[in-house]
C-alpha cells in the first residue's frame, strides 16, 4: 500500500444484475481512477457483503466488494472497513432500505465517517423549504397521499390535473398525471414501477381504487400538473448539480436540459431522455434575454438551498437540484436529490462539469480525512 495514501473512501451500492453486480459502472470506475492522483483508494460495495470480525459478531471486519485498476478492470477482493462511505444506493424496498440502514449504523458505532446524510422524502424537504419566503413563491403545493380524501381534496385544490409521484426518489419512475374529463371519465397517464409508459381512460367512480392499487405501500405526493413543455410539446426540465469542493464549500457544477419523449411526462435520462446545453435550448423557447434571466434565476435559487437543507437535515455532500420552466417561462422548484446522477453532462459534452461532478465527492472524501486528522494531531 502507498505510504502516501491518506484514506479509502467504500461506495455502497444497491446489488443489480450483471457483472460487477452494481449500477453507474462508468461514473465509478472514473471515481477510482481520480482517486488514485489524490491519495485516496476506492472500492466499492453491497451492504450486505460486510463480515463480522472474528470473536465480535457485533463489529464488521472485514467487506467483500470490488476495486477497478485499467490493466484488469474491475476485480472482487475484500476490504476492511473503509474510512469513509459514500452511499450510492436507489432503494427499491423496505428491505434493502433496512439492511442498509443497519450497516450504515454498525459502521457509525465503529467510528467510520458518513461522506453525506441523504435526504428525508418529497414532503418533508417541501416543508422545510416553504419556510424560507426566497424560495416559497417557486415551489408547486404538494399534499401527501394518504386515499381519497386526500386525492378528493386535491382535485378540488388544484383542479382537474394532477401529477403524482413517489415521496422518495424514483428516477421517473411510477409517476402519474390524473385528469379529469366533461364525461365523468378520468384520463391517467404516466410510467409503472418497471418504468413503462401507459395511457387509459376510466369511469369517475373507478378513480379512487385505481390509484389506490397504482400507488401500493409507497408513500406519494400530490402536486398540480405544470406545463413543463417545450414549444414542440416536449415535456423537459434543468438539472442543476451542486457539489462540495476541495475545501468544503458548495459550488454549482454545472445546469443541463434533460428533455423526455413526446409522448412522455418527465424528463429523466432513464426514462429515455436526453439532454441539452441550457442557455441555447431555451433561448429557442423564450429568447436570449429571457433565458439568461431564467438561468440566473436558477444559479440563485441552487446557492441558497444547500444551506437550508443542511440546517433541517445535516451535512450534506452534493445535491441534484431538478427546476421546471413552464410555457410562461416561470421557474418551477421540482425536487431536491441527496444521491444524483452526473450523465448528463456527458451527453451535453460539457466536459468540465462532467470531470467534476466525479472529480468533486473524492476532493470532499479528501477534505473530510484531512480536516479530522489535523484535529487528532493538534
Amino acid at each position: 500500500m502507498s505510504s502516501n495514501l491518506i484514506g479509502t473512501l467504500g461506495v455502497m451500492v444497491c446489488r443489480k444484475p450483471g457483472s460487477p453486480p452494481f449500477s453507474e459502472k462508468d461514473f465509478l470506475r472514473e471515481l477510482s481512477s481520480k482517486a488514485k492522483g489524490l491519495g485516496m483508494k476506492v472500492f466499492v460495495f453491497c451492504p450486505d457483503d460486510a463480515s463480522p470480525a472474528s470473536g465480535a459478531e457485533s463489529s464488521i471486519g472485514r467487506i467483500q466488494g470490488y476495486h477497478f485498476n485499467p490493466e484488469e478492470g474491475w476485480s472482487i477482493g475484500t476490504f476492511p472497513p473503509p474510512d469513509i462511505i459514500y452511499d450510492r444506493c436507489l432503494h427499491r424496498n423496505g428491505e434493502e432500505t433496512a439492511v442498509a440502514s443497519e450497516f450504515l449504523n454498525q459502521m457509525s458505532q465503529q467510528g467510520v465517517r458518513l461522506w453525506s446524510r441523504g435526504l428525508p422524502g418529497k414532503q418533508k424537504v417541501h416543508q422545510l423549504l416553504k419556510r424560507s419566503l426566497a424560495l416559497k413563491p417557486y415551489l408547486p403545493a404538494t399534499l401527501s397521499y394518504t386515499g381519497a380524501e386526500s386525492l378528493g381534496m386535491a382535485l378540488q385544490a388544484f383542479g382537474s390535473g394532477l401529477f403524482m409521484k413517489p415521496s422518495g426518489g424514483s428516477q421517473g419512475r411510477h409517476t402519474l398525471y390524473l385528469a379529469l374529463t366533461d364525461q365523468q371519465r378520468v384520463r391517467l397517464q404516466g410510467r409503472d414501477r418497471s418504468n413503462r409508459m401507459f395511457q387509459q381512460t376510466i369511469p369517475m367512480q373507478e378513480m379512487n381504487e385505481w390509484v389506490r392499487r397504482f400507488t401500493g405501500r409507497r408513500r406519494f405526493i400530490i402536486q398540480p400538473y405544470l406545463k413543463l413543455r417545450n414549444r414542440d410539446g416536449d415535456p423537459f426540465d434543468i438539472r442543476s448539480l451542486v457539489q462540495k469542493n476541495d475545501r468544503g464549500i458548495w459550488s454549482i457544477t454545472g445546469i443541463a436540459v434533460r428533455q423526455g419523449a413526446n409522448q412522455g411526462l418527465t424528463s429523466n435520462l432513464h426514462g429515455g431522455g436526453t439532454a441539452f446545453p441550457a442557455l441555447p435550448y431555451l433561448t429557442t423557447d423564450f429568447g436570449e434575454e429571457k433565458a439568461l434571466k431564467i438561468i440566473q434565476t436558477i444559479r440563485n435559487l441552487s446557492a441558497q438551498l444547500p444551506s437550508l437543507l443542511e440546517e433541517g437535515f445535516g451535512r450534506l455532500g452534493e445535491l441534484g437540484i431538478d427546476f421546471g420552466v413552464d410555457t410562461r417561462g416561470r421557474v418551477w422548484l421540482l425536487e431536491v436529490n441527496s444521491k444524483p446522477g452526473r450523465r448528463v453532462f456527458t451527453l451535453t459534452g460539457d466536459g468540465h462539469a462532467a470531470r467534476l461532478s466525479v472529480e468533486h465527492p473524492i476532493q470532499y472524501a479528501r477534505y473530510l480525512l484531512l480536516r479530522q486528522l489535523r484535529r487528532v494531531n493538534t
